[in-house]
């Protein structure tokens, strides 16, 4: 379901102003623009606006410009577009509040990424659920059946595409065809840019306010038709059997029809299951008059099961002791056809229903709980196909509750609009369970990011810069800096098998053991084997970590070892190359596995590179590979930098990359500068 949004353009200059106010207009947002920041906060102030798309006067006031706003209007998500910034700035823009960036140049399919990373971050819009449905459209499928289709502000899509609120796959519609949009309580119908363009009333429009009555022909005057109805269920049904007469409908009757508006209404605002059911057996048994009703729904394994039984009195019963038909019921499912038996003994004298006879039931009606699913196959084709959830079911051991051909209609009506009203239950269900298991992650995510230490350290000899970005919510990739007795440095890196909360929880772990062996005062293939050691009668199955920790002093030493991680690279003020391989296998596979440690000498000025397979990894759309081949490349060509200046170079080579492919592995970096006194200068001159 599409919502509507007053979207702010602050400080956009053409062509990307032009750009993005046609890019939203065509889809039916409010676009409101401002040429400064004092003007965009006036705006802010008067109108609702829910996000912004902030392009700053000047590259070096991203930021400050970013903060003001979040200072301004604090839940407000705000889009910075702006030039190629570095990876250390865009960095900052992400701490400072930044839902999403994009970089120069402008496209729509950077707009409607943006749009969709800034909108989860909008608090989510709950139907309004106590409205009356005031509008609806009516129209008949490809097989000629008459449908109706309830029109729910603020907008409503017609097309194609599945994404639609009212999907149509006939030829001649377009993925997005045309919405409806309610405004001050008219409904105004919008092209949307189709092909074949939309008609009211036999002319081409591109907007217009509908009015009762209505025709509207999409792809074409001869193409798909629907007429637009406003007003109350019962007088749209009046004005039909008035001016159509050849046109029969499938529910005539005055009670039956007043029946079926009380329970649409009613299952339009019932987003629970277990309440949803009961209301449909509950309308079933008033529509037929029944004794008692229920209703079976297919499980997973593609079996029925009972979910629902009641009673005329509208009480639950047992459906462990719930005597009745199995046959009917699961025929009924297998076939997709009701079956309606209003006397047992008359229309059905063979032995096939002879247990349900002895029962003491004379009538049993059974209609399928159906609904049309729609699919979009490889071609971009959409494909409807009727899709059976489970069965409603009434039966009645009085021969006088036989059903007339409208309570029969009127009852396939009710389990046709209770089928979809059971699948939006079952996603809302899905939803606000999703809806939990992000907010958890969100603070999955909060609580391993503290457990990192700040990604800058400066020490009178050495300036240490990192970055870590998961893949998912949160993820397997560690590391962690020591200061040790001596005025040593200790630096550590690790990559657990893996993503995601699995291996966020085992990365956990690993820091909790490892930040206790640093308190010991051992050889470091002690230590590292005590940490191997722990992990393995931990059991943690087929999962493994790769593991780098290196001791610096205040004289260029480094002892390290390395198990089994991505040999990190030596990078010296002459451009060579040296990587750092001592050490043994990965951690948490075998318990008795033994460690050497290796030693190196930093001169003054040379840099010390880490990463996790994150970074060699990353793909680009031709499914290459970012590989060893680019990333020495890159540190030969940057060998005279500061560490800062090395981290951003990196990232954003890695970033750009990989820009139209999405990260599939956790990417960290870590990058030491021995003896640079310019790192601090430039570490210090950013944050400031």
């Amino acid at each position: 379901m599409n919502n509507t949004y007053s979207i702010l353009l602050a400080g956009l200059k053409d062509p990307q102003q032009s750009l993005a106010c046609g890019h939203f207009s065509r889809s039916g947002y409010q676009i409101i623009t401002a040429k400064s920041l004092t003007e965009a906060k006036d705006k802010l102030k008067n109108q609702k606006i829910d996000l912004v798309y902030l392009q700053p006067s000047a590259g070096q006031f991203a930021l400050d410009e970013l903060r003001q706003f979040s200072e301004h209007a604090t839940a407000l998500p705000v889009v910075l577009v702006c030039a190629q910034p570095t990876g250390a700035v865009m960095l900052e823009m992400w701490h400072a509040g930044a839902a999403d960036i994009i970089i120069l140049p402008m496209t729509s399919q950077s707009l409607d990424s943006s749009l969709q990373r800034a909108a989860t971050m909008l608090p989510q819009r709950q139907p309004d659920q106590t409205a009356e449905l005031r509008a609806r459209f009516r129209y008949r499928d490809e097989v000629g059946k008459e449908l109706w289709v309830n029109i729910n502000p603020p907008r409503f899509t017609v097309g194609r595409s599945s994404m639609n609120d009212l999907v149509l796959g006939q030829m001649g519609i377009s993925r997005s065809h045309a919405a409806v949009v309610n405004q001050n309580g008219e409904y105004w119908l919008r092209d949307l840019g189709s092909k074949h363009g939309t008609y009211v009333n036999g002319i081409r429009v591109e907007e217009t306010r509908l009015t009762n009555g209505d025709r509207v022909q999409l792809g074409g005057l001869h193409a798909v038709s629907l007429t637009f109805h406003q007003g109350d269920l019962l007088q749209s049904l009046l004005d039909i059997s008035q001016s159509e007469p050849e046109i029969s409908l499938s529910v005539h009757g005055f009670k039956e029809i007043g029946m079926l508006l009380a329970a649409f209404r009613a299952l339009s605002s019932i987003p629970l299951l277990d309440d949803l059911l009961d209301l449909v057996v509950d309308s079933a048994i008033d529509l037929t008059g029944a004794d008692r009703g229920f209703i079976m729904l297919k499980e997973e394994n593609e079996g029925l099961s009972f979910r629902c039984a009641r009673n005329n009195c509208k009480h639950r019963l047992d459906g462990s002791s719930f005597q009745t038909s199995h046959r009917i019921p699961h025929e009924v499912f297998e076939t997709g056809q009701r079956i309606v038996i209003n006397d047992l003994d008359v229309e059905d004298a063979s032995d096939s229903h002879g247990s349900t006879r002895q029962l003491g039931l004379r009538s049993v009606s059974c209609v399928p709980l159906r609904y049309l699913a729609v699919h979009e196959s490889a071609n971009l084709s959409v494909i409807g196909q009727a899709e059976t959830i489970g069965v409603l079911y009434v039966d009645s051991q009085d021969i006088s509750a036989r059903l007339s051909d409208t309570q029969i209609n009127a009852l396939e009506t009710l389990a046709s609009e209770a089928a979809m009203a059971i699948y939006n239950a079952r996603l809302y269900k899905e939803s606000q369970e999703k809806h939990k298991l992000d907010e958890q992650l969100a603070i999955a995510r909060e609580i391993q990011q503290a457990l990192l230490p700040q990604p800058n350290k400066i020490l009178p000899y050495v300036c240490a810069c990192s970055q870590n970005l998961a893949c998912y919510e949160v993820g397997g990739d560690y590391f962690d800096y020591f200061d040790l007795d001596g005025g040593r440095f200790g630096f550590a890196l690790g990559d657990v098998a893996g993503k995601g909360m699995s291996a966020a929880l085992l990365a956990s772990m690993l820091h909790g053991i490892f930040s206790a062996q640093t308190f010991l005062d051992a050889p470091l293939p002690t230590i590292i084997s005590n940490v191997n050691r722990n992990l393995a009668k931990r059991g943690i199955g087929n999962r493994f970590v790769t593991f780098f920790f290196g001791i610096l002093d205040p004289e260029g030493n480094c002892t390290y070892v390395n198990a089994g991680h991505n040999p990190p690279i030596l990078v010296g003020r002459d451009g060579s190359l040296k990587e750092l391989t001592e050490g043994g296998m990965v951690l948490g596979l075998f318990a008795h596995a033994q460690y050497e440690s290796g030693t190196i000498k930093l001169q003054s000025g040379d840099h010390l590179v880490l990463f996790t397979d994150g970074v060699l990894e990353a793909l680009n759309s031709a499914d290459e590979e970012f590989g060893e081949k680019r990333l020495h490349a890159l540190l030969e060509a940057n060998a005279r930098s500061t560490a800062p200046e090395i981290l951003a170079c990196l990232q954003k080579a890695v970033l750009s990359f990989s820009s139209n492919v999405p990260q599939h592995d956790d990417i960290t970096m870590m990058i030491l500068g021995f003896q640079e006194p310019t790192a601090a200068k430039s570490i210090h001159a950013e944050s400031g």
